[in-house]
């Protein structure tokens, strides 16, 4: 590797200066894993937006999420070439859930060069410390919650899925050269959808569908401002114990779900009531990556993605199981077999062949058995890093 001198460039997305760079910080990528067919990104209006129709993107200072959280961005250039990128950030709100002073990380690249690497996680530490953070994790993304964290580890050949990235596997030793340490894993698992329902599922879902009075909804257009008020509530309350997690402000969780809607089919969606009171949900969504690959010749043309995207999705065949939340009053009576046989029933009958579940926290025994005992395999796995930065 050359040795010539590193220079990183800092900026923030609420400045014109710093919005002319968003761009190039985010096309990285595309030159980074050229050639590379597990590599196949969203569209961009994902995270530069789209205001024509009314679309914020991830990476935008007008986003919901920085209303609660600040952040700057970092690009490495060595003899007038981007060689790496990442961005360090302060959620607010995790902090105050957690009682703690963890800043984050993410959207992390590099070359294969730990002097490109340091210099840019040292740059993301001074920002945080000089916000008062003690501590550096990721990489995370914007909505915490959301896209899966860290970097994979595992699975480098699987199948490509949405919300799930690709990176290099050398990204593990940038990041131990650092002295960053793995402080937690999620897993995803690829479960087959076409095998007969287990006659065991169905007799628990029957059982507890008598017992506790269950009924099933999912998403329709009149439904839809109650159904996703229910949502939220659940979810919250569900997640609430988890590792890492952070309760989301009703603003943010409409708009990360009304993102979800350019791709979604609303009876992929499921909400149980026990007697009537909301109780849990289970959700997934189509895997627009088998219909979001480049089309060649034109490999970042964005407009012919798309028009690709909204042409062919009736065709896709997989999708990812994301989305899940049982009260804690509601756990373990039976409702996530009731949940998963009318998933499943709804996804035979329309043609879906795979299916992945994640991400997962590698500790969440009862959701990996869930996976386990419906046929299922690990597909990929993924590490979260943590740096004490107090110097």
């Amino acid at each position: 590797m050359s040795k010539e001198k590193i220079e990183i460039l800092q900026f923030s997305n609420d400045t014109k200066e710093g919005r002319k760079l968003l761009k190039p910080f985010l096309m990285f990528h595309w030159t980074h894993y050229q050639g590379i067919p597990q590599f196949i990104p969203l569209l961009n209006y994902e995270y530069l937006g789209f205001r024509m129709l009314g679309i914020t993107g991830w990476l935008e200072a007008r986003h919901v999420f920085f209303k609660h959280a600040e952040a700057n961005f970092f690009l490495a250039v060595r003899n007038g070439k981007i060689v790496g990128r990442t961005d360090a950030f302060v959620n607010h709100h995790h902090n105050e859930h957690a009682n703690d002073k963890t800043g984050f990380f993410g959207l992390f690249e590099s070359v294969n060069d730990p002097e490109v690497s340091a210099a840019l996680l040292e740059r993301a530490a001074e920002y945080l410390r000089s916000r008062g953070m003690t501590t550096m994790r990721g990489p995370q993304n914007f909505p915490v919650n959301e896209a899966t964290p860290g970097i994979m580890i595992e699975g480098f050949d699987s199948k490509p899925y949405v919300y799930y990235h690709y990176n290099y596997p050398y990204y593990a030793d940038l990041l131990a050269a650092y002295g960053m340490r793995v402080v937690k894993k999620v897993v995803g698992m690829d479960v087959p959808v076409q095998t007969p329902i287990e006659e065991r599922l169905l007799r628990v879902t029957e059982l507890t569908k008598k017992r506790y009075k269950i009924t099933l909804e999912s998403f329709t257009r009149k439904r839809y401002p109650i159904l996703r008020e229910q949502m939220f509530d659940i979810y919250n309350d569900a997640w609430n114990d988890n590792w890492g997690f952070v309760p989301m402000s009703r603003e943010e969780f409409y708009h990360n779900l009304h993102s979800v809607k350019v791709v979604w089919d609303p009876k992929m969606f499921h909400f149980a009531y026990v007697d009537g009171e909301p109780a849990a949900f289970f959700g997934s969504v189509p895997n627009i990556l088998e219909v979001l690959n480049p089309v060649p010749g034109f490999r970042r043309c964005e407009l012919l993605r798309a028009v690709k995207m909204l042409l062919l999705k009736k065709r896709i065949r997989s999708f990812r199981q994301g989305y899940f939340g049982i009260k804690p009053k509601f756990r373990k009576i039976g409702l996530d077999a009731v949940l998963i046989s009318e998933a499943k029933r709804y996804t035979q009958s329309h043609g879906y062949t795979a299916c992945d579940i994640g991400w997962v926290l590698e500790d969440n025994d009862l959701v990996i058995k869930m996976a386990d005992f419906m046929g299922g395999k690990r597909s990929r796995v993924y590490a979260i890093y943590e740096k004490n930065i107090i110097e």
